[in-house]
């Protein structure tokens, strides 16, 4: 019997099969230009929106207030009476403040929910990673201690790496100043960032997109380690078949255990740009 119910942010860019197959609930984060306020959500940010948010001047991605969390994981904790949060990097955004004054709160008014709030210290199929694995411990019927642990062990050994045609949109947020100053040095580059440990750090500066995907299986390489599972997902903003083009070229090389294409959420694309494509990956059970 499932003792935790695991709870994820959308901009984990879980697979929809992969959520409903664990039971994961998936909480849309909040995106606003001046007033208006949008949710995670296919029916709240179409492909047109999505278009017209990425050529915004300025958007806002403050999270929910902790009454939203609140709400959420009383919901979540129907079923099971203890809910586990894996969240977004607590370096770029105040999620994980929010989200635990929202998990005090739950616990305030329902003295029987257990609510544990985990900083996956990432983003994007990374997160969703980190989430995965709390899901599979929980659906083995581990207790909140042994969920936490699942989700420690894949936080500590999940690597992130992207590409994007420029990070001006990422800029907007005022998350990625450095990294942009980096890839403006030059003109006309395609940069390769990676992120890991809640830390973005600069990989590499290609002159062709066709270059980054070529830099992007190459690190992809560097990090597998053969005796151990390999799991990785190709994440995509919209253009589909360069995912499934190197989602094969790693599939035929490294023989993963795990294998899958996600598509970066509403507020992802929205934020990152159109032309997002990278990887999560890590080696482990």
């Amino acid at each position: 019997m499932r003792k935790v119910t695991v709870v994820t942010d959308s901009v984990a860019c879980l697979p929809q099969h992969l959520a409903a197959e664990y039971g994961i609930h998936v909480l849309p984060v909040r995106l606003a230009v001046g007033n208006r306020v949008y949710r995670d959500t296919s029916d709240d940010l179409p492909p047109s929106a999505v278009s017209q948010l990425q050529r915004a001047p300025a958007i806002d991605t403050t999270p929910w207030s902790p009454e939203v969390y609140r709400r959420a994981y009383d919901e979540a904790g129907v079923a099971t009476g203890c809910v586990v949060h894996v969240v977004a990097f607590s370096q770029f955004t105040s999620t994980v403040s929010l989200a635990r004054a929202g998990a005090e709160s739950a616990q305030r008014e329902n003295q029987s929910l257990q609510v544990a709030v985990f900083d996956s210290a990432t983003t994007s199929m990374a997160q969703g990673f980190v989430a995965l694995a709390a899901a599979r411990a929980a659906a083995r019927g581990g207790d909140l201690a042994t969920v936490l642990a699942a989700a420690e062990q894949v936080k500590h050994s999940v690597t992130a790496a992207f590409t994007f045609d420029s990070l001006q949109c990422l800029a907007r947020t005022g998350r990625a100043t450095r990294l942009a100053a980096w890839a403006s040095s030059l003109l006309h580059v395609f940069p390769v960032v990676g992120l890991s440990q809640g830390r973005e750090r600069p990989i590499a500066l290609t002159r062709s997109r066709n270059k980054a995907k070529e830099r992007l299986i190459e690190l992809a390489r560097t990090l597998d380690e053969p005796d151990r599972p390999l799991h990785i997902a190709v994440v995509t903003s919209e253009r589909c078949d360069e995912a499934q083009e190197i989602q094969r070229e790693i599939n035929e090389t490294l023989t993963p255990e795990e294998s899958l294409v996600a598509i970066a959420s509403p507020v992802t694309q929205a934020v990152a740009g159109p032309s997002l494509l990278g990887f999560a990956l890590y080696c482990g059970q």
